[in-house]
């Protein structure tokens, strides 16, 4: 865990380029809906990710870790969530029933190779600040 969490603080520090979101404070429920869902397809994402590095690919989830931090600002609940789903795929562990409503069964390093072109889930245009 203690190495999840110093590898989620130097990808922090990385510069990177995305499109902003809008802060949780005052969202509508449409608004709020759409985040939950954009916070589980995060999860999704860096789960796979953090498989991969439990499959000893080499994945960079660096650049992916950025753009969340770039939308979202670097100490926001969406970069939690995402170091919450890396970890969670390489010490293939369960995160909670609020992230997870569903434990997925673990992904073969097989399938996991085929994966390398992962991308975040697109900003839904309701969280958009642009």
């Amino acid at each position: 865990m203690k190495g999840s969490v110093a590898v989620l603080l130097c990808l922090l520090a990385l510069p990177a380029f995305a499109q902003k979101a809008l802060p949780v404070e005052g969202m509508s429920e449409q608004q709020r809906a759409d985040y939950r869902k954009l916070m589980l397809g995060y999860v999704d994402t860096f789960r796979i990710l953090g498989r991969a590095k439990a499959c000893r690919l080499e994945y960079d989830a660096a650049p992916l870790l950025r753009e969340v931090a770039l939308r979202h600002g670097e100490k926001s609940e969406a970069v939690a969530v995402a170091g919450l789903g890396f970890a969670a795929g390489a010490e293939n562990r369960a995160i909670g029933a609020e992230l997870e409503p569903v434990l997925p069964a673990p992904m073969p390093c097989d399938v996991v190779f085929y994966m390398k072109d992962m991308r975040l889930p697109e900003l839904p245009a309701s969280l958009r600040t642009d």
